[in-house]
């Protein structure tokens, strides 16, 4: 059971102000916020670009607890997603439709909900750094840290739960190349962070091919093998069957 509930927060597709500060330094705080997101879309291949996606699908292999894994996951606009899992034997299917969400394991349909479902409306929409007000997400600058011979520039998401996400993009290339987050599961509150790496364009987009998620003691490497853009996915892809 317990890899089971480790397995829901592979979700890994694509983050409130203290009350002491004026509204000037929020404004400041979240211009600088804005600054550094901007530079990470241009980065990536610029908000048109971003805008231009219908459909992704992205393949990624990697190994948890000893286990091989196999991640599929497929996005259509405007916030459909599809997450498969193959682990150890076992399947999982992660399926949220644009209002309800389910995943299916081990003969089980179990539904998501609160905060989890939440996350799973944010994290389906692939334009979600272009819609921050829309979708009820502030920003907050929090300044930089030193990374080896990097210097990131942190930024904080406030989603309308209240849960905190912090991105960290790189001075120099403006890419993110970690984030953490707090995440609803099975098993409670837990913080997920994720490195990123080897970013590689894919049809005028640069995505991360390597990712390192870190959950609690436990470690996961991802490499992605396949990368599909505006291929049509079809609306059945993310039926909820009754």
């Amino acid at each position: 059971m317990k890899f089971k509930s480790l397995l829901l927060s592979f979700l890994i597709t694509m983050f409130l102000f203290v009350n002491a500060f004026s509204q000037n330094e929020n404004a400041e705080s979240d211009d600088q916020a804005k600054s550094v997101i901007a530079k990470y879309l241009d980065a990536i291949g610029g908000a048109d670009v971003v805008k231009n996606i219908q459909d992704k699908t992205v393949i990624m292999r990697g190994t948890a607890m000893d286990q091989t894994v196999t991640i599929i996951i497929k996005q259509k606009l405007p916030n459909k997603l599809r997450q498969d899992v193959k682990a150890g034997g076992m399947d999982q299917v992660l399926i949220f439709d644009g209002e309800k969400a389910v995943m299916k394991v081990a003969g089980q349909t179990i539904n998501i909900e609160g905060k989890q479902l939440e996350q799973l409306k944010l994290e389906s929409t692939m334009e979600m750094l272009l819609n921050l007000e829309l979708l009820g997400i502030k920003l907050a600058y929090e300044g930089t840290e030193k990374d080896g011979e990097s210097l990131l520039h942190k930024v904080k998401f406030i989603l309308p739960s209240g849960l905190n996400w912090v991105a960290y993009f790189d001075d120099k290339t403006g890419l993110k190349v970690k984030e953490s987050k707090e995440t609803e599961t099975q098993m409670g509150l837990i913080t997920q962070v994720v490195e990123y790496s080897d970013y590689q364009d894919v049809e005028g987009i640069k995505i991360p091919f390597k990712m390192k998620q870190s959950f609690g003691p436990q470690s996961v490497e991802m490499t992605i093998s396949s990368v599909k853009i505006n291929k049509g996915i079809p609306d059945e892809t993310f039926v909820i069957s009754e």
